[in-house]
């Protein structure tokens, strides 16, 4: 590859970067992209907070979580592997203005989000549009999926727990990338 390619390439990259982080939200093609990038091992804490109790008193556990990208065309997250609690969310996208996130539990059911529209800087937001192999208003599951990137390294998760029609806990993360 020639210089002018290498330079035009780097540009590109930076410009992308650049746009994702200007201080307005994310696109979904933008935030797909953004995923992408998220590729390898994470290790991190989380904190599952029930509805009613503070942040600060809810016991913060070890948490793994990797992302692989396939083909291009989908991101798979895989949540604590090889565990009877391993779950995996894949992200795609429908055109470049529809991102959706499905998302196989542990417990049997596959609650499926829509990326909406935010104005803050570096986030992801994703909410519930439908399920499957559930009860939206009776069954335990993830309703709501947060994430905000701080940085290439580092990313936190807020993802909204419902049991009954309701809100039952929130599911804080701050995960770093695991050294290569």
């Amino acid at each position: 590859m020639n210089r002018l390619q290498t330079t035009a390439i780097s540009f590109s990259a930076m410009m992308l970067c650049s746009s994702a982080f200007a201080g307005d939200g994310f696109t979904p093609d933008e935030a797909f992209q953004t995923m992408l990038q998220l590729e390898g091992s994470w290790t991190g804490e989380a904190q599952v907070v029930p509805v009613g109790q503070s942040k600060e008193d809810a016991a913060i556990s070890s948490t793994t979580v990797s992302f692989k990208n396939i083909g291009n065309s989908s991101v798979m997250q895989t949540f604590a592997a090889g565990t009877p609690a391993e779950m995996v969310s894949m992200y795609h996208q429908n055109g470049k203005e529809e991102l959706i996130h499905t998302h196989y539990c542990a417990i049997g059911n596959q609650p499926s989000m829509t990326f909406v529209d935010t104005d803050e800087q570096g986030a992801i937001d994703f909410q519930f549009t439908k399920g499957t192999n559930m009860d939206v208003n009776v069954d335990p599951h993830a309703h709501h999926s947060f994430m905000k990137i701080i940085d290439e390294n580092t990313y936190e998760t807020r993802t909204e727990n419902w049991g009954g029609g309701k809100l039952i806990s929130v599911r804080y993360t701050t995960m770093k990338r695991d050294a290569q």
